[in-house]
């Protein structure tokens, strides 16, 4: 989790020990069909992997990342669905914000391992949602952290991971390409400097004709048109060559 200070552990749970503190659950999380967080009243279970903020006096103090990245239940106190900047966003993100306060009964101090938990953790990635507060280079840690928490391991070399992160985190000056063509060559470019996408975006800003072939016809001619009046560069699909020849 955040600093230990902030918390505590007695017995099977794990307790508020700061004034107070407020989890950002990101409200996508719960309308993605595949799950990422679910609202069941009393409690919500969720993948833990979102912004929490600590307060005093209703001023923040710090603001932190929930480091968790697999399946956790929390216990809601008071809960309300509101617009908050987030770290490092350009604008504000739709959040189901819970407030705890010193004392307070966070979650369980255990954890249960599942290879589902992996299976949605990988969901997450492609559908990228990982939050703007985890920088890049972090990013490949907290996968494999998910994978260890539920004793699981995908079955591939980590590059296979590696690459798959490099497609879903693109420059966010140009959507048209990886981020990690950028990130560490420019000092002017920060390890947060990034957009995700989803393995369903991905092709929309590569070019124009993976775009025309996909299911979203709308959205891909818009921005085909765009990126032809901004005269930006093109890939070229594996399967352009093919009808080339």
């Amino acid at each position: 989790m955040a600093e230990n200070n902030y918390f505590k552990k007695e017995g099977d749970y794990i307790y508020l020990n700061a004034p107070e503190c407020r989890f950002y659950i990101p409200e996508d999380y719960f309308e993605s069909t595949a799950g990422f967080a679910q609202d069941r009243g009393e409690m919500i279970y969720g993948i833990g992997l979102f912004d929490i903020g600590f307060f005093s006096d209703d001023k923040l103090i710090e603001m932190k990342i929930l480091n968790i990245p697999t399946w956790i239940e929390m216990f809601v106190y008071e809960s309300e669905t509101k617009s908050v900047l987030l770290p490092r966003s350009d604008e504000p993100t739709l959040c189901r914000v819970l407030t705890f306060y010193k004392g307070s009964k966070i979650m369980k101090s255990t954890i249960i391992q599942d290879s589902e938990n992996a299976v949605t953790f990988l969901y997450l990635v492609c559908s990228g949602k990982i939050p703007q507060s985890v920088p890049y280079s972090k990013a490949s840690q907290i996968w494999k952290k998910n994978q260890s928490l539920n004793g699981v391991h995908l079955g591939v070399p980590a590059v296979i991971e590696e690459m798959v992160l490099s497609v879903t985190y693109r420059n966010k000056n140009n959507l048209g390409e990886k981020f990690c063509l950028v990130a560490g060559k420019d000092d002017n470019v920060s390890d947060y400097d990034y957009k995700m996408a989803s393995i369903r975006q991905i092709c929309q800003y590569s070019s124009t004709f993976t775009a025309l072939t996909f299911e979203d016809f709308d959205s891909m001619v818009t921005t085909s048109l765009n990126r032809t009046a901004e005269h930006k560069s093109e890939q070229e699909s594996p399967l352009e060559k093919i009808i080339k020849m």
